[in-house]
């Protein structure tokens, strides 16, 4: 692709040099053009490749920087050396290899110890597994998530089972993984087929908080004799490197704030976005919030038994149709549904001050729709809403009619790469703004 524009900004985003302008910039164009968010992608995984090949070598003396006409032409012929090294490893494909116990699903930032770049789709198997800084998610063989924060010092022992020694992970387990094991140096946690979080700090205190389902948390001190304690929905506990005492404390969520989305499926949020994670409290109506787009997570892979009618399937812009119009989705795939809001309050010296929060969320998967109508949330919260939670009425998102000049309209884009969504809500304090998003399950 010869366009030393986009080649420009992607050189100096991958240099580290690049200035919010050229951010903008390269983040609009990878939005609209399809061609050079392809490009991009082949430059990143050359580039990556390339950091963790140096890196490797330990005593190698650090990399400069490489001008930008020079770093083509090693990047060209890192790609012709590539396709020869994929010519001979296609023989080797022709025998079965074993499935490793797990791949990197997802990174945000992530770089291990020695300061390289962890990729997406990197195969991880048994042994050390230490990050530096970022976010990454491991998708174990057998269905478990288990996303990690650094700075954290991770063992995997098995497709059942790690050791965590420092850090944050939080971990969701399907029924083909119920009993996997997070141990840590105050604590085993054995999940009984759930999603929680563990954190571990410096002097190995352990926190282990409960967003759904069970887990039994033992001490992890053999001298032990107590029962394990059964932990709920809701319930949290605390266990100290030089005791055998686990003590029930307050449920606190927070310390997963960051692991807790991407193993949700969420990659990345900007702007004023701020995710909830299940638990005894979780109601739209509990969280008012006038800086802030609060994100819930709903049903998982769920798979409906009937239509659902939609108010956007395709890029652009949301804006009122007919309900005759709507989109249908018919009941072909398994979808995972999240409830954006911004519920306004009276707050500060001027209480009645219009709120105006802004935006942008990406999926792990493509969203499929985009529910806005109030007739519509109603009707899809009875399939993808969760059991047992009262939704409050009146709350749909109001979209700018076409040719209206006047100030104070929601806008709601669905960008060109289908699992981006650019928003800004406007709402007095006492109402509320809500819409529903479905996405393809993972």
């Amino acid at each position: 692709m010869k366009d030393p524009e986009l080649q420009d900004w992607i050189d100096r985003s991958l240099n580290g040099t690049a200035k919010e302008s050229d951010a903008r910039a390269l983040e609009k164009r990878l939005l609209e053009d399809e061609r050079a968010r392809a490009h991009y992608l082949n430059e990143v995984n050359l580039h990556a490749s390339l950091r963790r090949r140096f890196s490797a070598a330990g005593d190698c003396p650090a990399i400069p920087v490489i001008p930008a006409h020079s770093r083509r032409r090693l990047i060209l012929g890192l790609a012709a050396a590539a396709s020869v090294a994929l010519a001979v490893g296609v023989i080797s494909l022709l025998s079965p290899s074993p499935e490793p116990t797990a791949v990197i699903a997802h990174v945000v930032g992530a770089y291990d110890k020695a300061g390289a770049e962890y990729v997406a789709g990197e195969s991880v198997e048994p042994g050390r597994f230490d990050l530096s800084k970022g976010l990454v998610r491991l998708d174990f063989s057998n269905g478990a998530r288990v996303s990690v924060e650094g700075p954290a010092e991770v063992e995997v022992v098995d497709e059942m089972g790690v050791i965590l020694h420092r850090g944050v992970v939080t971990a969701t387990i399907p029924e083909s993984a119920v009993g996997f094991v997070v141990d840590t140096p105050a604590a085993h946690v054995v999940d009984l087929g759930t999603s929680f979080g563990v954190s571990v700090s410096e002097t190995g205190l352990t926190d282990v908080c409960v967003f759904d389902g069970e887990v039994e948390v033992s001490s992890g001190h053999r001298s032990a004799d107590t029962a394990p304690h059964l932990l709920k929905e809701g319930d949290a506990v605390r266990a100290g490197r030089e005791a055998s005492l686990i003590e029930s404390v307050v449920y606190d969520s927070s310390p997963f704030e960051n692991t807790w989305p991407v193993n949700s499926g969420v990659l990345q949020t900007t702007g004023s976005m701020r995710f909830v994670s299940p638990g005894p409290d979780f109601h739209p109506g509990n969280y008012e919030d006038n800086e802030h787009i609060v994100v819930f997570p709903e049903r998982r892979g769920f798979l409906p038994s009937g239509p659902t009618r939609v108010d956007m399937v395709d890029p652009g812009q949301y804006a009122k149709t007919l309900h005759e119009d709507k989109p249908i989705l018919l009941p072909e795939q398994r979808l995972t549904s999240y409830l954006l809001q911004l519920n306004a309050y009276p707050e500060g010296e001027n209480p009645l001050r219009r709120r105006s929060v802004r935006g942008q969320i990406t999926f792990a998967k493509p969203i499929v729709g985009v529910v806005m109508a109030n007739r519509l949330l109603k009707e899809s919260e009875e399939v993808f809403g969760i059991p047992g939670v009262k939704y409050p009425v009146a709350r749909m998102i109001e979209a700018r009619p076409e040719g209206d000049p006047r100030k104070g309209f929601d806008t709601v884009i669905l960008a060109a790469d289908r699992r981006t969504l650019i928003i800004e809500l406007q709402e007095n304090p006492g109402n509320l703004d809500q819409f529903r998003v479905l996405v393809g399950a993972e």
